[in-house]
């Protein structure tokens, strides 16, 4: 953690600071639970940079459970990012032999974006990507800092959270040696536990920076959509969120004893000795940078890998993904959940023969499937037409498809309604290699932070009107659902709620259009069979609490499309039917059978009014 300011030499300078500040009106006290900060304003947006919300994770606490920081007697001046956590940042997407080693342990802080201190409004909380084990707040792409909240907030009327947590072996690592320092035998998810406490942190505090913890959504690109998604899993987290966006993700978990194996090997790749106890004390004492220097590139080769996952441990990740959607299990919360139209192209090799397409399908795919492969994604005869192939496969492969079986499975066990976008965007052609990548993974995080604009490479004539339709658009449609989970208003291309029967989605674009549905389907049906999913089983939903309250139970007939609803009686109530769209289809009176049989099959929401109490449930007509 950074230091107390309690000299007197750094005493005198805050003085003297928030003195100059006062008098220029740019200062801004905060007081949190661990002592007061100082951040500035920023035009109109207060900016506090740089906040600890976790004790540093250094020496002793290396591989152990997040844990509070210090208290500070003195004000905290917080002007500027933190360092990232350490890692091995690579330069170039496709390949893992050109990269830095940067960061410091001493790397759990937040920032925040507020444009009054004295407000209630909405929080979006960010959580960055980099395959866990790469990323920060304050990283630099195409030469602008990508995620600095300051547009969002401003043109938004949101206070933007940007977080911190441990990547690599340091947020991951799971081994015999870590499992006995805790009463459950575990270890792992420490990123996950960092996650967790920020969120925790921003529950407790963000009122004080005009913040509504009632009204939190976390939103997260890549890796940090995969943890958005793990974090809608988990029971730990739950309350400390009420809407949730994961961007060219979906939610994933090892199984513990593959990663407690990956962790024994590490852990033996160094010269440590002893007992596992003895190796983890030895382990404590290596660099950091030695252990970041064995990561790999998360893209290299256009396949999105995380080498370290966050794992089921029973305690923060109790469920695989499937099984925790079909349980009902999870954190029911409004989602939109999407994928870009060409995740892979920047990260492929730049020239791909139809030989070495061919032999990427021969060498990951079984051998009952390659030729209904190869008739959707042809080799062709060029080189140009394999890049296509290989770009189009491996995104349907990791993206479209899982973003599919994601949106299906939640959609059909919640209340809560889930929005799916396809954002199909590019760049000015004239850009050098941007220009050319079409919507690669990450494009749509300039256009949600308002950062391209800024961007040096998107300087003048380079930056479009269609550049600048998009900026606005995707700041509306994000803030929107910030304010109330619904993306939709009156002056934006309508956005339908998502049905998993349809696969409806709305083309993220210059011209958006919400028209569409079964986006690449016979694509991502073959996908399904080659991992050999089974498709989600729709149950019919009410909120949980909502069960408990009232007895309510609906009884289908599927094949008539006719349900009954008891635990009504007695009640005088208004009844309400929408389909996707938000069109009313049904409307009665104190009558509890609902009548879909002239209707399509698909997903409808039910609202039922009555006096002193008020219900909202869905129902699936197959």
């Amino acid at each position: 953690m950074r230091s107390n300011i309690s000299i007197n030499t750094r005493l005198t300078f805050v003085v003297l600071s928030l003195l100059f500040f006062r008098i220029n009106g740019t200062a801004q006290l905060v007081e949190t639970q661990y002592g007061e900060i100082m951040g500035h304003t920023n035009g109109s947006i207060s900016e506090f940079l740089g906040i600890p919300f976790a004790s540093p994770p250094v020496g002793e606490l290396r591989w152990r459970p997040t844990t509070a920081p210090d208290e500070w007697n003195d004000i905290l001046i917080v002007d500027n990012f933190p360092p990232k956590c350490p890692q091995k940042s690579f330069k170039v997407a496709a390949q893992d032999s050109s990269y830095t080693l940067e960061g410091e342990e001493d790397c759990l802080y937040l920032n925040i974006w507020t444009p009054n201190i004295a407000g209630n409004f909405p929080v979006m909380v960010f959580i960055h990507g980099g395959g866990n084990q790469q990323g920060s707040t304050s990283q630099i792409s195409a030469g602008t800092e990508i995620y600095n909240g300051k547009n969002l907030s401003e043109h938004g009327e949101v206070v933007v959270v940007t977080i911190q947590y441990r990547l690599g072996s340091l947020g991951y690592l799971v081994h015999p040696g870590l499992e006995g320092e805790n009463t459950l035998g575990i270890s792992g998810n420490y990123g996950v536990m960092d996650q967790v406490f920020a969120l925790e942190w921003v529950q407790k505090n963000i009122k004080n920076f005009g913040g509504d913890q009632s009204n939190i959504t976390i939103f997260g690109e890549s890796a940090g959509g995969v943890n958005v998604g793990n974090l809608i899993i988990s029971d730990k987290a739950k309350g400390l969120f009420h809407k949730a966006i994961i961007q060219s993700a979906v939610p994933v978990i090892n199984a513990y004893n593959v990663a407690r194996y990956e962790g024994i090997d590490f852990v033996n790749s160094f010269a440590v000795s002893g007992s596992d106890e003895e190796k983890i004390e030895q382990m404590r004492q290596i660099h950091a940078d030695s252990l970041t220097i064995l990561n790999k590139n998360p893209l290299e080769g256009g396949v999105a890998q995380m080498v370290w996952q966050p794992v089921l441990d029973m305690n923060i990740l109790k469920s695989f993904p499937v099984n925790a959607f079909e349980s009902g299990e999870f954190n029911h919360v409004p989602l939109i959940i999407g994928s870009n139209a060409d995740e892979m192209s920047l990260s492929v090799p730049q020239v791909v023969s139809p030989a070495e397409f061919t032999a990427v399908v021969n060498s990951t795919i079984p051998a009952q499937f390659r030729e209904s492969i190869f008739n959707l994604y042809p080799p062709g005869s060029t080189t140009e037409q394999a890049k296509e192939s290989l770009i189009a496969f491996l995104s349907d492969a990791q993206f479209t498809s899982t973003v599919r079986r994601t949106a299906q499975c939640v959609s059909l066990n919640q209340s809560e309604p889930v929005y799916r976008y396809l954002f199909s965007h590019t760049h000015n052609p004239l850009i050098p290699f941007l220009g050319s990548a079409k919507s690669y993974h990450g494009i749509e995080l300039f256009y949600v932070f308002n950062t391209w604009e800024n961007s040096p490479v998107a300087i003048g004539p380079i930056f479009t009107s269609d550049d600048e339709k998009v900026q606005n658009l995707m700041l509306d449609y994000w803030t929107n659902f910030a304010y109330s989970g619904d993306p939709n208003s009156s002056l934006l291309t309508q956005w339908p709620i998502y049905n998993p029967q349809s696969d409806t989605y709305i083309d993220l674009k210059s011209e958006p259009d919400g028209t569409l549905s079964a986006l690449r389907k016979e694509k991502c049906d073959l996908w399904d069979a080659i991992v050999g999913f089974q498709k989600c089983i729709g149950m019919v939903n009410t909120k949980d609490e909502l069960l408990a309250e009232t007895s309510l139970q609906i009884y289908p007939n599927p094949s008539s499309g006719i349900f009954n609803i008891k635990g009504l009686e007695g009640l005088e109530y208004y009844l309400v039917v929408y389909n996707t769209f938000g069109n009313v289809v049904k409307t009665q009176i104190d009558n509890p059978e609902i009548d879909l049989s002239e209707e399509n099959n698909g997903v409808y929401y039910v609202k039922i009014k009555s006096s002193n109490r008020s219900f909202d449930f869905k129902l699936v007509k197959l």
